[in-house]
């Protein structure tokens, strides 16, 4: 079996913090830090708004798929995922067998209270964006529960789930080998 420690993967919806929490778990411990959403932008040379406006969901899923693919190559990394990518049974496959997957959540008025305004957000564009985000999120969430270890963004400061992140991290590190 591959060694998987060498890799943590966070998911989790949008805006339950995996872009601010991952570039400090990577310094942390001293890794990269990759953002599959920031790869497909930049592999397609458009923003995601653009590509799900312009190619649509599947096109955008499919480079997302290619960007994971791409980062679970990598050792030392962060990898901080869309909030869709579980979706896909492929990818959550490889996010098992490849990676220390952590679960980041919190509730829904805190998600749409974090994005509010945003309109970088192409699933959400809905006349109830609130009633669209619990919607969504209880479709996903025994994919978001399937995983090494789930925290709130809510109950711990960024500083507070980084530290219990890299504590479980470490201690699966020590049994993974």
């Amino acid at each position: 079996m591959e060694n998987k420690t060498s890799r943590i993967a966070l998911i989790g919806f949008m805006a339950t913090g995996k872009s601010t929490i991952g570039p400090l778990l990577a310094e942390k411990l001293g890794y990269v830090f990759i953002d599959t959403d920031a790869m497909v932008e930049e592999s397609m040379g458009m923003k995601i708004s653009e590509i799900f406006r312009d190619l649509g969901e599947e096109a955008f899923r499919e480079a997302e798929h290619q960007a994971l693919k791409k980062a679970l190559a990598m050792e030392k990394v962060i990898i901080s995922t869309g909030g869709g990518i579980i979706l896909f049974k492929r990818n959550r496959q490889m996010l098992k067998e490849k990676a220390f997957v952590v679960s980041l959540t919190c509730e829904p008025e805190t998600i749409f209270e974090r994005i509010q305004g945003d309109q970088s957000r192409p699933l959400l564009r809905s006349s109830d964006p609130l009633k669209q985000i619990k919607m969504m999120m209880a479709e996903r969430q025994s994919f978001y529960e399937d995983c090494d270890f789930q925290i709130s963004t809510e109950e711990w400061t960024t500083p507070e789930c980084c530290e219990k992140i890299v504590s479980l991290y470490k201690k699966h590190e020590k049994t993974d080998q």
